[in-house]
């Protein structure tokens, strides 16, 4: 039987600032958005869920430059390596794009890109993706779709 090490966490910050935090994040990586005014605090609640929970309960940090570091709410243990944090790649260049679209048909295997993108942010394997809880899951997804 798994013996589950799952963070127990208490609220660090409000909402508020939390929707602060994340809309300065979303606002470094969409420009256009920003300029347009369409970061709206609602529109943020409901994109980003996951990752304003995770911002309140202390597991989302920014770095001096916005660069998001989250520590899992369950880490991954094994007897190889233990990765209880992620570090995002906030870059992606257009060549490293183009070899992660290598040899798939965009239009039906959108979910199979969509694991190699997160694979190549997160710096996780493919196994590593496939062993987080889902909550981990939804909100490093969250994350990685602002980039």
């Amino acid at each position: 039987m798994k013996e589950s090490k799952n963070l127990e966490v208490n609220q660090v910050i409000s909402d508020e600032l939390a929707v602060i935090e994340l809309r300065k994040f979303v606002a470094k990586y969409r420009r256009r958005d920003a300029r347009k005014g369409l970061l709206k605090d609602e529109k943020l609640l409901d994109e980003y869920p996951n990752v304003i929970d995770a911002i309140t309960d202390g597991l989302i940090i920014f770095d001096d430059k916005n660069h998001p570091k989250y520590k899992l709410r369950e880490p991954l243990m094994d007897s190889v390596e233990n990765i209880e944090e992620i570090t995002f790649r906030t870059r992606i260049k257009p060549s490293d794009q183009s070899r992660l679209m290598d040899g798939i048909y965009i239009q039906t295997q959108t979910a199979k890109y969509v694991l190699r993108f997160i694979g190549y942010i997160t710096g996780l394997a493919q196994g590593d993706i496939d062993r987080l809880d889902k909550e981990d899951y939804d909100t490093i997804n969250q994350i990685c779709s602002v980039f």
